[in-house]
């Protein structure tokens, strides 16, 4: 019995994993269907992989799991079935029938389900809170938030059938675009992507003093363009990058903490950026060049942060360079595998042509497929394209059932109207304080982002919280952008740090003291948004001479900031100068032109005893010498 079961699992998972994948490539090809189609179509394929690829946690073992989990892939397809055949109906029709609400039910029982199987039981309880919530609106204490209730017809027709609801927007872009994006990165991934990167980051970055660490810094950026996600990044690259630094000496937490900020950050680094920032362009209505041009700046300050901080600490401990030897040649790097760098030329010029995002994806993996047959090492084969299908299908697993979860939280939320009283209680709290208001947003991101991918909590915090920003008269791409940041940094935020969490788990080391780590190497990464807001010329956004002018005192902020973190400059650096220096550092990065005066000031101040004492340690050398 077990043994069909087991022979079965495999033929049902290859067929749907087959079926999603031609699905998804020509829709990309030809176009998307109108969007129940196309968001009913990749539901009915996905959700029963969710439960073929993930174990109930119910104790139960062989056959009874299997039988199990057969049963609610074959209610998933019941459910979606029913919605493919009466769509029309249930998009145009004033009532549901009792059948409907039968079919809904089951339908948000099995989302439920896919997200505690996928991302566990405190986001479910969460989900549940919400449904609670706006079934018994007229009971809730809170008077603003408190609503006429939803009755089981109004809560199966707008949150599970509706468009604002299960096949809202975070199912849309996952049945659109994402899926080709995630075939596109496995290709690479699968024709030596992750080690051309690498060697890449090592030719880059090795031969200098704490190559290991800034190894994982380059690396990691160049990565996360591709994956798209802190968690998957830091499991591609960190079992590389952590074991050389272990090697090298860093501590385990450091390690860690290198890696799990740096793959944060691969998501915000261009040309690509990660999944999320295509869906940022449809919500800002802007093209893909624009979105780059205001996002580079950050993104570099990002990582000349955390890669000063790295240099300083290596330089303070005496950790070398990799080995010569170690160092990969670029020729033959480029050789073997240059060309497998063609797709991302190929995307980044169709979209800054304005393609459609579905056709530009669709038309990046086209162009994989092709030019890996030019050179031996990156040939797949039949069977080799068909893993990396599979790969590509399997990832998107979880992000599946957490956008399906989403779409009910916005359901909820659009369906009782609280999401325009979210913006309401943002603005009373901060009484027109744009400060308070970013501290608040802040707060909301990290904490609705704790546990979510990137693409998950983006879609959230983007239908809750800009409204409030943007009614302080903070501009669009600057609002969205401090969301994006804040979905990004809270995979580092403890208690709920995911990518802590893998990049602790391959260091062998404490996860929240990783986290804390973490925020501790990139607390100016937390200062930047809150920078760009108050002043967009970091974006780009301004005349030449503020923009030159801010990105300047921002990268000597950077500087400073790094020597008092690390409390050293050709010797140690005493307390008193440290903390000056950390503040000189924050005045610096605020946009201010009479703070970052000041800032400078005090920072040059706090380093002149360290200045002198180095200057005069080389004239005593050259004198003996």
């Amino acid at each position: 019995m077990l043994a069909r079961f087991e022979r079965l699992h495999a033929g049902v998972v290859a067929a749907l994993v087959l079926l999603t994948t031609a699905f998804a490539l020509y829709t990309g090809a030809v176009g998307p269907y109108e969007a129940p189609i196309q968001r009913g179509v990749f539901v009915l394929l996905m959700l029963p992989l969710v439960f073929l690829l993930t174990r109930s946690g119910l104790g139960w073992r062989g056959a009874a799991e299997h039988a199990f989990n057969f049963a609610l892939s074959l209610a998933a397809v019941a459910v979606m079935a029913w919605y493919l055949w009466h769509y029309e109906r249930l998009y145009s029709a004033p009532f549901v029938w009792p059948s409907d609400i039968a079919f809904g039910m089951v339908g948000i029982a099995l989302v439920l389900e896919a997200v505690r199987r996928t991302v566990g039981l405190p986001i479910t309880a969460i989900i549940i809170a919400f449904l609670i919530f706006a079934y018994f609106g007229p009971q809730v204490p809170v008077r603003v938030l408190r609503h006429g209730g939803l009755d089981a017809e109004t809560m199966v027709s707008m949150i599970f059938f509706g468009t604002d609801g299960v096949f809202g927007t975070p199912i849309g872009v996952c049945a659109t675009f994402i899926v080709v994006i995630m075939m596109f990165g496995a290709l690479l991934m699968a024709t030596g992507g992750a080690e051309l990167f690498m060697n890449i980051a090592k030719i880059v970055a090795g031969r200098f003093v704490g190559g290991p660490a800034k190894i994982a810094v380059v690396g990691s950026a160049m990565m996360g363009m591709i994956t798209g996600a802190t968690v998957a990044n830091v499991a591609t690259t960190g079992p590389v990058t952590i074991p050389m630094m272990k090697r090298a000496g860093y501590d385990p937490r450091f390690a860690g903490a290198v890696e799990a900020l740096a793959s944060s950050g691969g998501q915000l680094m261009p040309p690509i950026m990660g999944a999320a920032a295509f869906i940022m362009i449809d919500y800002l209505n802007i093209s893909y060049a624009q979105l780059v041009s205001h996002a580079i700046i950050p993104a570099l300050l990002y990582f000349a942060s955390v890669l000063l901080i790295v240099h300083v600490r290596s330089v303070k401990y005496g950790f070398k360079p990799i080995p010569k030897a170690e160092i990969p040649k670029l020729k033959d790097e480029l050789k073997r595998r240059g060309h497998m760098l063609l797709p991302l030329v190929v995307l980044i010029y169709m979209l800054s042509e304005r393609y459609s995002i579905m056709y530009v994806a669709f038309f990046t993996v086209v162009t994989t497929i092709a030019v890996s047959f030019l050179r031996r090492e990156t040939r797949l084969g039949l069977a080799g394209f068909m893993a990396a299908f599979r790969d590509a299908i399997t990832s998107m697993v979880p992000l599946v059932a957490i956008c399906a979860g989403a779409g009910v939280l916005i359901g909820v939320l659009t369906a009782t109207g609280v999401n325009l009283k979210i913006t309401y209680l943002i603005e009373y709290v901060a009484q027109g304080s744009l400060f308070v208001t970013l501290l608040l947003t802040m707060v909301a991101c990290i904490i609705l982002g704790m546990g979510l991918p990137t693409v998950a909590a983006y879609i959230v915090l983007a239908t809750l919280v800009p409204a409030s920003l943007i009614n302080l008269g903070v501009l669009p791409v600057a609002a969205h952008l401090f969301i994006f940041y804040f979905a990004i940094l809270s995979a580092i935020t403890p208690p709920v740090c995911t990518g802590a969490y893998v990049a602790a788990g391959i260091a062998q080391t404490d996860p929240i003291q990783t986290g804390i780590a973490a925020i501790r190497l990139g607390i100016v990464v937390f200062l930047l948004p809150f920078a760009f807001v108050y002043d967009p010329a970091l974006l780009l956004l301004g005349s030449w001479g503020e923009v030159a002018f801010f990105v300047g005192t921002s990268a000597l902020g950077i500087v400073f900031w790094a020597y008092g973190l690390e409390g050293w400059l050709g010797g140690a650096i005493g307390w008193p100068a440290r903390v000056a220096l950390l503040a000189s550092g924050a005045l610096l990065i605020w946009p201010d032109v009479l703070m970052s005066g000041i800032g400078l000031v005090i920072g040059l101040g706090a380093l002149t005893p360290s200045l002198m004492r180095r200057y005069n340690g080389r004239r005593g050398s050259v004198a003996i010498n």
